[in-house]
């Protein structure tokens, strides 16, 4: 069956450069698959990280990323912005098993149709050695990952990425680089492992062990995750199953 499989490629592409890059590819006859379904979008910046995850939980087998070079966006950073997310939501696949892979980001010039098609031939090639995603299997760490990057800390720290560590602080302090990655790395951990925890609780109470087989989560990190949660008022201890506390979202 997987010798048969055709992947769905979700893309999207930025109005200056990569699309025009598409359209030039087109023109020119240049061959590439037909496996991607194009969005075009104004500017690769404009590619918020809920929606890759969407495309990957819609069916999709795989979301590309197409935006302009460094130095030449047309909104002067927002390939900068975009190429800082996407590198935190292939940290995000990786955590969850789903793999970096299934994002891809490239950039392209409008005048490098030849390119675009052999990035999408190369791509396209990838993902069908990938093969298929089958979203069902991994509604849970998707929907994880899916709320993670709605985290109000790592879009904070995402935001906050070249005032830290290329620009001084008021007490003329500059966060190293590699610490900073350190940091958003840890975060996204955290903040991963606790949406778990919120999505397994979506459909009812659970004990820490139920929680703990339901994510995949050691007992140990479940029960670290949950004092998280409830200092932040998310969830709540609601009874006793013989001696195994169960825990319950609170209501937003």
């Amino acid at each position: 069956m997987d010798n048969l499989f055709e992947p769905k490629i979700l893309t999207f592409l930025c109005n200056w450069c990569s699309y025009a890059g598409a359209d030039l590819a087109g023109v020119s006859r240049f061959q590439y698959p037909p496996n991607i379904r194009v969005i075009r979008t104004m500017c690769s910046g404009r590619v918020d990280p809920t929606q890759v995850i969407e495309g990957l939980r819609s069916g999709f087998d795989s979301v590309f990323v197409f935006g302009c070079h460094f130095g030449d966006c047309h909104y002067l950073e927002g390939n900068y912005h975009t190429a800082r997310r996407m590198q935190l939501v292939r940290q995000l696949l990786e955590l969850a098993g789903i793999g970096p892979d299934r994002l891809q980001l490239r950039w392209v010039s409008a005048a490098e149709g030849q390119l675009f098609a052999d990035y999408v031939t190369e791509l396209t090639e990838l993902t069908r050695e990938l093969g298929p995603l089958r979203a069902s299997r991994w509604q849970l760490p998707l929907a994880a990952v899916q709320r993670a990057c709605n985290s109000p800390r790592l879009r904070w720290l995402l935001g906050m990425d070249r005032q830290l560590t290329e620009k001084q602080n008021v007490y003329e302090q500059r966060l190293d680089a590699d610490a900073f990655q350190d940091l958003l790395r840890q975060c996204a951990k955290l903040e991963y492992q606790q949406a778990l925890l919120v999505e397994a609780l979506q459909d009812g109470p659970k004990t820490v062990r139920q929680m703990a087989a339901l994510t995949g989560l050691p007992v140990y990190c479940v029960s670290l995750r949950l004092n998280d949660l409830e200092r932040t008022g998310q969830a709540d201890l609601l009874e006793y199953e013989g001696t195994s506390p169960k825990f319950r979202l609170m209501a937003a």
